[in-house]
């Protein structure tokens, strides 16, 4: 039977999200559960975020998509076109024929995928810099198979009128894909459900916890605790190692004594 490919981003806590895909095959019912998150970085604290990151191909800008868009133009810098057009694509990229992609396209991107899973050439290969606010769809994927009152419902329904006139390429003899029974629905009607499991939005804001005030709190705290030190004692300490160079080194602050009083007496 016939199936296509339906690909929903996975999204991980590594180095770019990489997209998983699932087998559709007819007569089956699948639901698609979808959950928003946000993530937001504290630009000013940390330095690794770039806030001037905008949309892409893609969509909104993540490290998932910034992998894509690198897939992208190695297949079009070398082949010409890509294996699939991007949503936003606006003319920029064409879809490969059969026969280009597998004389160019899939041995580019068979040596595209090496390139950028290698660890040691993966950061200049794609650099893909971390954005300051993501938003990340995580996906749950159910399936059962389609019953006979759902596909008996849509037989006698309008839909049945739409889906078994070959007018609309939905019917072809051909290849014996017709709709006049529920049977045939079963066999050839795949149904695929997408929601939201929750209009609530987790966001994730990530913050500097421990900074260089805190480094210095916990010497200090460490020195009062085992050496009785303070800031005052501290200092003590330096003014009297600086007294000490210079009293032994540069004789600073040693009586002078007088040459008119037989180098006796102090002045």
């Amino acid at each position: 039977k016939p199936g296509i490919r339906r690909g929903i981003p996975r999204q991980r806590n590594i180095r770019s999200n990489h997209v998983f895909r699932f087998l559709m095959s007819p007569g089956t019912y699948y639901k698609a559960d979808l959950r928003r998150k946000k993530e937001v970085r504290n630009q000013a604290k940390i330095k690794s975020c770039d806030p001037t990151l905008g949309d892409n191909t893609y969509g909104a800008y993540n490290e998932g998509s910034c992998a894509l868009e690198c897939k992208d133009k190695a297949l079009h810098d070398k082949c010409g076109c890509v294996n699939v057009v991007p949503p936003m694509n606006k003319g920029k990229y064409r879809s490969c024929t059969l026969e280009e992609w597998v004389k160019c396209g899939l041995s580019t991107y068979k040596e595209w995928h090496s390139n950028y899973t290698d660890v040691d050439k993966s950061t200049n290969f794609c650099p893909c810099s971390t954005a300051c606010e993501e938003i990340r769809y995580e996906a749950q994927i159910s399936s059962s198979s389609v019953s006979p009152a759902f596909a008996k419902g849509l037989f006698q329904g309008p839909v049945q009128n739409i889906i078994s006139n070959p007018e609309f390429g939905y019917s072809n003899k051909q290849h014996n894909i017709l709709y006049n029974s529920t049977e045939d629905i079963l066999a050839n009607v795949m149904v695929l459900e997408v929601l939201f499991t929750s209009m609530r939005t987790s966001e994730i804001r990530e913050i500097i916890t421990y900074d260089v005030s805190n480094l210095l709190g916990d010497i200090g705290g460490v020195l009062g605790l085992f050496l009785g030190a303070s800031l005052f004692t501290i200092l003590e300490f330096f003014q009297f190692v600086a007294f000490s160079i210079g009293k032994y080194c540069f004789n600073v602050g040693n009586p002078k004594h007088s040459p008119l009083n037989g180098d006796k007496g102090a002045i």
